[in-house]
């Protein structure tokens, strides 16, 4: 063979082989990002630079939109964290809402494992405000029977008091 038929031969060759590489496989897909995807790692965004409403109002979002495993399940835990910073029983209750949710819908998530001791936590401030609740209606009537219970002692005096004028009277 002549060296020109080899070096074409050569190049023929490098020119095919690259091509059969490639035959039969395609580039993968771009993955869509979900609604969801997007709002939660723009939540985490809001989060990073310290502005906890906006990051609340979008995994209030996530919350409501159908779920997405792995997304749904830590904006469940993200926003019952967030809402305990707020004052009151009624965040508490919400929040404790939210982790009662991520046990129900994710049994298996990591979410979920580490708000079984904060959903344990909530439940037993919740019961402590409930007995300091309980306790104050408690004091309230305590307080209410004791000046009832004065009101009777001093009306009793004032009956004793006039029984003893009618009987003086009586005898004069």
């Amino acid at each position: 063979m002549k060296p020109e038929r080899i070096i074409s031969l050569i190049v023929l060759l490098l020119v095919l082989v690259p091509g059969c590489a490639f035959i039969g496989t395609r580039a993968p897909a771009p993955r869509m990002i979900s609604e969801q995807e997007r709002s939660f790692a723009g939540a985490l965004q809001h989060l990073r630079s310290g502005n906890g409403q906006k990051a609340r109002d979008l995994l209030e979002r996530v919350c409501e939109a159908p779920v997405v495993n792995g997304v749904t399940d830590e904006a469940l835990f993200r926003l019952a964290i967030l809402l305990l910073g707020d004052d009151g029983s009624k965040a508490a209750g919400r929040a404790q809402l939210l982790l009662e949710r991520l046990r129900n819908e994710f049994p298996q998530s990591i979410w979920n494992h580490q708000a079984t001791p904060l959903a344990s936590y909530l439940a037993g401030v919740k019961l402590l405000r409930d007995r300091q609740r309980e306790l104050k209606t408690l004091q309230e009537l305590n307080l209410s029977l004791s000046r009832d219970n004065r009101e009777l002692r001093q009306n009793l005096e004032r009956l004793k008091q006039l029984d003893i004028e009618l009987e003086q009277k009586i005898k004069r």
